[in-house]
């Protein structure tokens, strides 16, 4: 018996204009859940997917179809959501049909006993007319299609950036379980026929734990779509929703025998195996008088004492396993504990900022992009992969934006297990939502759906109402009373506190402190506060980086210096932090066959072509990374940070005038900003509880938003992110004539006691003798020492003072556990990166190999070496780059990934201004 789950699927164009004997026409192997895009990159190549879909016309429809093998009788078809003009089709016969790409699918179907065809059906959206009026009270440049304000379809698509393809198919997959017949229930009174709808938990007051299972009837429910299914038939077929499902608000009328029908729910809570602690099982009789008003039951289940799920580096990320079976069968799911809240706010007190399990945390992170630029069901390893590398380079959030279609389960359970939290954006961007009733209500329910959906995920902390909705009018230049709108300061907020999920509510991103409190109020109460921005001159702006959620670009599109970021008092940067970033060498050589693409007249286009740009803007954010890359290495005066009592060079005699030696620049430039940035924002002298760059990874090849290019691999954004995001680590941060302070930060639940080692290069070459200064850094927490006072007595470190020639030319510290081992390190360049007509360091590099047959590679110079990163082919990954090595140093940089003789014959070890030489053999 075959089902849905293991079914193969054929995707079909069908267009009235194409030829039948077309590839298209006869189908193309497809997967589900998968889209359009994903198919055709697996059967076509990736240079054919943009083609292939600009050619499709008015008419075209994409289908998928399969044939399943059942005994036939009733079956559940679910989906989280098909893109989006779709319709369902058993045995050619339209039994479903959406006009949304987020609503849930739920159906019940009667199945014919033997074969029987299954397929789906894309229609094009201009198929759905929308209204024309009322008109948007404005208009974004982001979007040139005025109705998508009506369609729930995911914007990304729609949107001219870099590699973003449309959202088109089932990628919320396709579920179908075989239901059991009324005649195999034997008991004496009628059943409910329940099913779980969602699992949520919470944290009680006196730190007991509770499981909430909400179940509702088969037919007319939003069920959890991704809990682990046992039916009591043998088929576990896996499909979507068909067109009788009903709107959860809209009571189902209960005949006499439903009166009297009652449901026995087991729940059975199993902590993980590594805690000490017994499982928790409860069972209770539910009937038909316990229902809510909108049909569905809960059941709570106390778990005394949990073990508390926290953020990455903070502390362990315990799962327990809930069992719930009823009479429909048994479902599993993952859950966690914890609780979160934001911190109160008040005049001294503004901007978003969280607490978890009742302990402040600064978020830092990425907007998440999607793991595969094709497929937004991307392969779960895949998925698995980039947030793993995002884990290893200390991200702690990821922000999922309104600009985007909502991702897998695959994806909130690897969040879970790695402890990544998740600020998830309801699928609105920067467009005018519409003031229709109707429209309202199915977001509404689309909402609902999506909080109860992530409530048992404790990696989900943060539910917005969207992306830029509040910014939008702002920037369009509207007036303040069009500023905010009901459906996200009431809707949204609204209907995920009546899915009782445990997250905090955020308006839109950005926002300002009264819109946060708005939303609040809706979350909690059901009702709007009532306020609304007068006609008078507003107080703030939405768009101010000190108060509520901003989006914050001080650094990076406005090429503000880097005290930018300090002095404007970003609170909470939802996005910040925006530039070109290219991609490695070997990745450059990969995909465009060349070092310096623009170099090349065969790759140039190729290489603009991934650029990241907005659209409408006359410049790209390469113009962005270039004017950072003149600041730290050119000009003097244009930053502090720049700062040696030497004239600046021209551009023209600096960075060089090839491709290749300018990515070196700007690798070097975007290495250093990041950190430098992100350790100004950690500092608990700053005000900034949170900050996420944009973005996670590229999506297409060349220099895109991503810190991780658009293969995963990690960029020179990546290296400097993780220098100061580590759960442990150490940076300098500069405060001019004030010293050179090292902070030392400790996200861990006990204090660490390490050794603090400083070194100090001079500009004769050499080295000082080390300095060691024992420390205690708190749980939590950080601890800050003064490197130039240090020794006892004042040593200016970073030429701030200027008199004189500079003595100095770097400090490094390190901080070293009892053992001896390295836990974190960090280099300043005494006056700032530049260096005129700096020697060649004397590089010399060989392979070493640990006892455990962990690789690294051991680097060493005779002078200072600025910005040393590896050169390694395909597969290989370097876990630190762009470090300074000081003068007779040997700095060990661990290599991960596939790692052949071939490969590490072709390494090589590169730093800025100095031609790369090759890494020698492993040692005898």
């Amino acid at each position: 018996m075959t089902g849905v789950r293991d079914a193969a699927w054929t995707l079909r164009r069908l267009d009235p204009s194409q030829d039948p004997g077309d590839a298209l026409a006869r189908g193309i192997p497809a997967r589900v859940p998968g889209t359009v895009s994903g198919a055709l990159r697996d059967a076509l190549g990736e240079d054919r997917v943009a083609t292939v879909l600009a050619t499709d016309g008015p008419d075209t429809v994409w289908e998928y179809r399969t044939r399943v093998t059942t005994a036939g009788g009733r079956h559940r078809f679910m989906s989280t959501g098909v893109a989006t003009v779709a319709q369902l089709l058993v045995a050619d016969r339209v039994v479903h049909e959406s006009h949304s790409a987020f609503a849930p699918w739920d159906v019940i179907v009667e199945l014919p006993s033997g074969s029987c065809e299954i397929a789906l059906r894309v229609l094009p959206l201009a198929s759905v007319s929308v209204p024309r009026k009322p008109r948007a009270r404005w208009l974004s440049p982001l979007v040139s299609d005025r109705s998508l304000r009506w369609r729930r379809t995911p914007l990304i698509g729609s949107i001219d950036w870099p590699g973003a393809l449309p959202v088109l198919g089932p990628w919320g997959g396709l579920r179908a379980v075989p239901l059991p017949s009324s005649a195999d229930d034997d008991t004496p009174h009628p059943s409910l026929g329940l099913v779980p709808r969602a699992v949520r938990t919470r944290v009680g007051e006196d730190g007991s734990g509770v499981v909430t299972v909400e179940l509702g009837p088969t037919t007319g429910t939003t069920p959890d779509l991704y809990a682990d299914t046992a039916g009591s038939a043998d088929t576990a077929a896996e499909l979507a929703d068909v067109g009788c499902s009903a709107d959860p608000d809209v009571p189902v009328a209960r005949g006499a025998a439903v009166e009297h029908a009652r449901e026995t729910v087991h729940i059975t809570v199993e902590p993980p195996y590594e805690v000490d602690a017994q499982p928790v099982t409860a069972e209770r009789v539910v009937t038909a008088s316990d229902a809510t008003s909108r049909e569905t039951f809960t059941v709570d289940v106390t778990v005394p004492g949990p073990a508390l799920w926290w953020p990455h580096g903070m502390g362990e990320q315990p799962l327990y396993r809930v069992r719930v079976r009823t009479g429909q069968g048994e479902c599993t799911y993952a859950v966690g504990f914890r609780s979160v809240c934001a911190e109160p706010r008040d005049r001294d007190h503004r901007g978003l900022a969280l607490r978890i399990n009742d302990v402040p945390v600064f978020a830092r992170g990425a907007v998440w992009a999607g793991a595969d630029p094709f497929e937004v069901a991307a392969d779960p390893q895949r998925t698995r992969d980039v947030l793993e590398r995002l884990h290893a380079g200390g991200s702690t959030m990821i922000r999922v934006p309104g600009t985007a279609c909502y991702e897998t389960e695959d994806f909130h359970r690897a969040c879970d297990e790695l402890g990544l939290m998740v600020w998830q954006d309801v699928a609105l961007g920067p467009q005018d939502p519409p003031d229709d009733p109707e429209w309202r209500a199915g977001l509404r329910h689309e909402v609902r759906y999506l909080a109860s959906r992530l409530a048992s995920h404790p990696s989900t902390v943060v539910i917005s109402g969207g992306t830029e909705v509040i910014q939008a009018p702002v920037l369009a230049g509207r007036p303040a009373e069009q500023w905010r709108t009901d459906v996200v300061l009431r809707d949204v907020p609204r209907a995920v506190g009546e899915a009782d999920a445990d997250v905090v509510v955020v308006p839109s991103s950005p926002c300002s402190d009264a819109d946060l409190d708005a939303a609040q109020h809706a979350y909690e109460t059901g009702e709007a506060s009532g306020e609304r921005a007068s006609s008078s001159v507003p107080i703030v702006a939405p768009t101010d980086a000190a108060d509520g959620v901003s989006h914050y670009f001080g650094v990076g599109a406005y090429g503000r210096p880097l005290e930018d970021a300090v002095t404007r008092g970003v609170r909470f940067a939802a996005e910040a932090l925006a530039f070109a970033v290219p991609p490695e060498p070997a990745a450059v050589r990969e995909q465009f066959g060349t070092d310096g693409p623009l170099d090349d007249g065969d790759s140039a286009d190729a290489w603009r072509a991934g650029v990241a740009h907005d659209p409408g803007a006359e410049w790209t954010f390469e113009d962005t990374t270039a004017i950072y890359v003149h600041r730290l290495f050119l000009d003097r005066d244009s930053d502090p940070d720049a700062g040696l009592a030497t004239p600046g060079q021209s551009a023209s005699d600096g960075a060089g005038t090839g491709h290749v030696e300018r990515l070196e620049y700007e690798r070097a430039a975007l290495a250093h900003v990041f950190q430098r940035t992100f350790a100004q924002w950690r500092s608990e002298e700053s005000p900034c509880r949170g900050a996420l760059v944009l973005s996670a990874l590229s999506m297409a090849a060349g220099p895109g938003w991503g810190v991780l290019d658009a293969s995963g691999r990690p960029t020179a954004a990546w290296y400097g992110m993780r220098r100061a995001c580590a759960p442990v680590a150490v940076s300098f941060l500069p405060a001019g004539g004030d010293g050179l302070p090292v902070h030392v930060w400790n996200d861990g639940p006990t204090p660490l006691t390490a050794t603090l080692r400083l070194t100090v290069a001079t500009v004769h070459g050499g080295c000082q003798q080390p300095l060691d200064i024992p420390v205690t850094v708190p749980a939590r927490g950080e601890t800050v020492i003064r490197a130039d006072v240090a020794d006892g007595t004042f040593r200016d470190l970073d030429h701030a003072y200027g008199f004189g020639e500079r003595e100095y030319d770097a400090v490094s510290a390190q901080l070293v556990n009892p053992s001896g081992r390295v836990l974190a390190r960090d280099v300043h360049l005494t006056g700032g990166p530049r260096r005129n007509d700096a020697p060649d360091p004397g590089l010399d590099a060989h392979w070493v190999r640990t006892e455990q047959g962990e690789w690294s590679v051991a680097v060493t110079a005779f002078g200072l070496a600025r910005f040393v990163a590896l050169d390694l082919p395909r597969g290989a990954v370097a876990e630190d780059g762009y470090v300074h090595v000081l003068p007779g140093e040997t700095v060990h940089v661990p290599v991960s990934g596939a790692l052949t003789d071939e490969g590490r014959a072709a390494a090589r070890v590169r730093a800025l201004s100095v031609p790369s030489v090759p890494v020698g053999a492993e040692s005898e």
